[in-house]
């Protein structure tokens, strides 16, 4: 009977034991499983926030052209430029009228034509507020006045883009510098810029 009644206190003492370290064993794993989930949720919500920041960024790091991410700046492409100047070196009646053609590349350069079909190489930019654009370029300015070495500046801008992605209207001024740095002449306006494509009319 003692036999007995030792090996049964055993085995309650050897269940009460083995218990016992479950529930410290299951103490000690819930303890050390909080800051793992925390952890876990922390890096959840950083790489979230970087996936999502990822777009913007990738926009703002180049202010021309493409991105990181393929997009391609709605300014980038070929323009029709109809130009009314308001002011222009005296002598010239104003207002007068001229067109010209524009192309803008995704790496913010500019090739267009001026006043008489005058070639002319530039670069642009974003600027300002949502589909805003500033425009520089150079080019040789043709005429008596003008002795060689003269360089002309046009400066389009700010220009607005339409939401439509068709059309951009600002103001654009420039002015002529002579080979003694000094300033020849100057002119102003306005200027509206439509896109070309295969259904734009021309």
């Amino acid at each position: 009977m003692l036999p007995t009644m030792l090996n049964g206190a055993t085995m309650r003492v050897a269940d009460t034991t083995e218990v016992s370290g479950r529930v410290t064993a299951d103490s000690r794993e819930k303890k050390t499983m909080k800051p793992a989930i925390r952890t876990w949720l922390a890096l959840v919500t950083v790489s979230l926030g970087l996936y999502l920041g990822l777009p913007v960024c990738g926009l703002a790091h180049n202010d021309q052209g493409q991105n990181d991410q393929g997009f391609v700046d709605p300014f980038v492409g070929s323009w029709l430029v109809h130009a009314t100047v308001d002011h222009a070196a005296p002598g010239i009646p104003v207002p007068f009228e001229f067109d010209a053609l524009q192309a803008n590349f995704e790496d913010g350069t500019v090739i267009a034509t001026v006043i008489a079909g005058a070639p002319a190489h530039g670069v642009w930019k974003r600027s300002g507020p949502p589909r805003t654009y500033e425009v520089k370029f150079l080019y040789f300015p043709s005429g008596p006045q003008y002795p060689p070495g003269t360089i002309g500046t046009g400066l389009p801008g700010p220009l607005i883009l339409n939401p439509q992605g068709t059309q951009l209207t600002g103001p654009f001024h420039g002015f002529s510098t002579g080979p003694d740095g000094k300033v020849i002449d100057q002119i102003s306006g306005t200027v509206v810029i439509d896109r070309i494509s295969f259904t734009s009319n021309p």
